[in-house]
């Protein structure tokens, strides 16, 4: 990959993998913390279909996944960020406001095993 980076020119070979996980997409690094939607209490590992995997330049695209599965380490469940809905009628004097914090579940990817 190619680009630039606060006007200095880079240029980098990024491993990541692309995965599903509970119907949704999410872009995988290596060692890096990943928030998902919340998995349960449990704390086990989640394995995680793999759709894309970029590896040092080379990249594997899934029709629709990979042979592979990727297994992410439980690290914790937390909460989001406060997200606030607000509900206004013009002329009406109705207002309201509602919020909540959504659970999570923080992962982190340490080991790609294939099937």
């Amino acid at each position: 990959m190619t680009g630039k980076l606060w006007g200095v020119r880079i240029s980098i070979m990024l491993n990541y993998a692309i995965c599903e996980i509970g119907g949704k997409q999410y872009k995988v690094i290596p060692n890096f913390p990943l928030e998902i939607d919340y998995q349960g209490e449990k704390g086990a590992d989640i394995e995680a279909n793999v759709l894309l995997i970029a590896d040092g330049g080379k990249v594997q695209i899934g029709k629709p996944y990979l042979k592979e599965k990727l297994t992410l380490k439980f690290v914790e469940n937390i909460k989001g960020e406060k997200i606030r809905v607000s509900k206004f009628h013009a002329k009406a004097n109705y207002r309201k406001t509602v919020g909540i914090r959504p659970k999570l579940t923080r992962v982190v990817l340490t080991v790609k095993k294939g099937s």
